[in-house]
């Protein structure tokens, strides 16, 4: 299984420089990215499909669920990512590189 790497250390500038608006059909999967999701727009019900990086494999992939306008306080971290329902996604990105564990 290959995961992928990245610093923190601009991550404060990142979070300003990388950000992102892009339509809801839009799927997140550079393979030199890491995607920090902090906002979702929705007229109604979506779901988010994460892949994710965490080392437990069973809570690496995942669906959040939920209904009408989102902002995570918290971003969503994700390898890839997907939606559903979504009319349009904002956020971030780090660079990233794969490892193999």
């Amino acid at each position: 299984m290959s995961s992928k790497s990245f610093t923190f250390q601009d991550y404060n500038r990142l979070e300003i420089q990388n950000q992102f608006t892009a339509p809801g059909n839009t799927i997140l999967n550079a393979p030199d990215r890491m995607y920090f999701i902090t906002e979702i727009a929705a007229s109604g019900a979506w779901t988010i499909h994460v892949k994710g990086n965490n080392a437990d494999q069973d809570l690496r992939n995942y669906d959040r669920h939920g209904s009408g306008d989102k902002q995570f306080f918290r971003p969503i971290c994700a390898s890839e990512a997907s939606f559903n329902g979504v009319s349009e996604v904002s956020g971030f990105w780090i660079n990233a590189t794969k490892v193999l564990h």
